[in-house]
């Protein structure tokens, strides 16, 4: 698998949606003391994370059936 085909927003700082072909994927929301907790399409709670990119590598990985955790990395890109 090349990528999890998904896209995220930055809504604000600290405040990421992601979706796939305009399915609802699930937020990050990075607290106060810089942990980021992640959100599934039904918001419920999958986990408290370091970074943003284990954040969103951990729904992706709950949002794609058959995905395996040693996928390549996540690459973030600033798209105006």
């Amino acid at each position: 698998m090349t990528g999890t085909g998904i896209v995220w927003a930055r809504v604000e700082d600290g405040f990421h949606v992601g979706s796939r072909t305009g399915e609802f994927v699930g937020y990050i929301d990075r607290q106060p003391d810089g942990r980021y907790l992640a959100y599934d399409s039904r918001s419920a709670c999958a986990g408290s994370f370091s970074d943003l990119t284990t954040a969103m590598r951990a729904l992706a990985v709950r949002a794609t059936p058959g995905s395996a955790a040693d996928e390549p990395p996540i690459e973030l890109r600033e798209i105006r």
